[in-house]
């Protein structure tokens, strides 16, 4: 399978994995729908656009494998 975002670093793929598993460690889907959204907006600063998309790509794709 090719990899769609193959120009982003292992840090920032860790960054990913950890917020998810930390906002899945939420009270209720609201909690952790907002900490992702925090998230994302903490990193918006200091992270490059693409690996901002990362993030919400990863995100949702997450969520979508939930929903399975």
């Amino acid at each position: 399978m090719t990899e769609i975002y193959d120009d982003i670093s292992e840090e920032t793929k860790e960054i990913a994995r950890l917020a998810w598993k930390i906002a899945m460690a939420q009270n209720n889907p609201a909690s952790a729908a907002d900490f992702l959204s925090n998230i994302t907006e903490y990193y918006r600063n200091s992270l490059t656009e693409e690996e901002i998309e990362f993030l919400r790509f990863y995100f949702k794709m997450q969520m979508e494998m939930m929903k399975e």
